[in-house]
C-alpha cells in the first residue's frame, strides 16, 4: 500500500493519547481516502492504554503509516513533531477519535492545487453521546460564497461578522510551504492552542477557499479534553493566547491589528463568561487580570456573570416564571 510514499501529496498528522477505543477507526478513515498518495504521521503522546499497540499493528499493514512515540508532552508538541518531518505538499491535522469522510483529502487537494490556495476550510458535524449537549455548529453552507477566493483577513472578517469563525485545526487543509515559510508552530503547554494557529493562518494567507461540505465527523466524548468542565487552567491559557496574539501583530499593518482585536473579543469574551463556574477566589483573580489587561475585549454581560454568577440563576427563575404564565 501507499504509492508515491516518498513524495506524498498530503501529510496527515495525528496526535494520540489514550484513545484505544477509537484510534483504529480514525486512522482507517484516513487510509481509506480516495486520495491514496498520503503519509500518515501518528505521534503517540505517552498513552497508558493500548493505543500504541493498535497503531503499530495498523502500521504493519500499510507502509504509509509512520509511528512515533514520545513521553506525554501534549498535543502541540506531538503536532510540531509531525510538522518537522512531514514531506507532503499539504498538511492536515486529524484527531485520533474522529472520522474523516473518504473524499475529503481528494476534494481539498484538487481545490487547493487548481486555485493555488494557502489553505481551504470546510465544515464538520458533531456525533457521539446523546447525553452530552454541545451546541456549537460547524455547518456554514449557504452563509459563505464558496465560488470566491479570499484573502485571509478578508474571509476572517466575514466569518467574525456572521459569527461563524471556527477554530479547530481539523477544519483546515493547509499548504506545507505556507506553514514553513511563515515559521508557524503550535504553542506548547497551552489548552486551546488552536486559537493562536488558526488566527495566524488567516492573518497571513493571500488565497483562501471554502468548500461547503461536512467532511469531518467530530466525536463528542464525556471524558475528552474539549468537553471537560471549564477550569482556572482554561482561562489562564486564554490569557496567554491573547498576550501572544497581541505580540504577534505588533509590527503588522493597522488593519491586521484591528482584525486581531476583533478576533480576540470573539474568542476571549466567551471564555470570560464561562469562568462564572469557578469558585469565588478564582473568579476574583480572573476579574483582576481582566481589569488590568483585557477589559476592552469583554462584554458587559460577561462581566456581570463573572462577578455575579447568581444572576444566571435569577434570570433562569424569572424566565421559567414568565413561560409558566403563558
Amino acid at each position: 500500500m501507499g504509492e508515491n510514499i516518498n513524495n506524498p501529496k498530503v501529510s496527515i498528522i495525528i496526535p494520540v493519547y489514550n484513545t484505544e477505543s477509537f484510534v483504529e477507526e480514525a486512522i482507517l478513515s484516513i487510509l481509506n481516502q480516495t486520495l491514496s498518495e498520503t503519509e500518515v504521521i501518528v505521534v503517540d503522546d505517552g498513552s497508558t492504554d493500548s493505543s500504541l499497540e493498535i497503531i503499530k499493528t495498523l502500521a504493519d499493514t500499510d507502509s504509509r503509516i509512520k509511528v512515533f512515540s514520545q513521553r506525554n508532552q501534549g498535543q502541540s508538541v506531538a503536532r510540531n513533531l509531525g510538522l518537522s518531518i512531514a514531506k507532503g505538499e499539504y498538511i492536515y491535522f486529524m484527531d485520533s477519535d474522529d472520522i474523516l469522510k473518504k473524499d475529503t483529502l481528494a476534494c481539498c487537494y484538487k481545490k487547493c492545487n487548481e486555485e493555488q490556495l494557502d489553505f481551504v476550510f470546510f465544515d464538520a458535524l458533531n456525533f457521539g453521546s446523546e447525553n452530552i449537549s454541545f451546541p456549537l455548529n460547524y455547518d456554514r453552507k449557504g452563509k459563505i460564497n464558496d465560488h470566491l477566493i479570499y484573502r485571509g483577513p478578508e474571509i476572517l472578517n466575514i466569518l467574525l461578522d456572521i459569527k461563524e469563525y471556527r477554530v479547530p485545526l481539523w477544519l483546515y487543509f493547509i499548504k506545507t510551504s505556507f506553514i514553513k515559510e511563515n515559521e508557524l508552530l503550535l504553542q506548547a503547554g497551552l489548552s486551546h492552542e488552536d486559537q493562536i494557529f488558526s488566527a495566524q493562518i488567516f492573518y497571513l494567507a493571500e488565497k483562501v477557499g471554502y468548500i461547503p461540505e461536512i467532511f469531518f465527523m467530530r466525536r463528542i466524548r464525556a471524558n475528552s479534553v474539549m468537553t471537560s468542565l471549564f477550569s482556572i487552567r482554561n482561562i489562564t491559557s486564554y490569557f496567554k493566547i491573547v498576550r501572544y496574539l497581541l505580540k504577534f501583530v505588533e509590527n503588522k499593518p493597522q488593519s491586521i491589528q484591528e482584525l486581531n482585536a476583533k478576533t480576540i473579543k470573539y474568542i476571549f469574551d466567551p471564555a470570560v463568561y464561562a469562568s462564572h463556574t469557578l469558585n469565588f477566589k478564582e473568579r476574583m483573580s480572573v476579574a483582576e487580570t481582566c481589569m488590568l489587561e483585557f477589559s476592552k475585549y469583554i462584554s458587559f454581560k460577561s462581566w456581570l456573570v463573572l462577578l455575579f454568577p447568581s444572576f444566571l440563576t435569577i434570570k433562569s427563575y424569572f424566565k421559567k416564571l414568565h413561560s409558566g404564565r403563558k
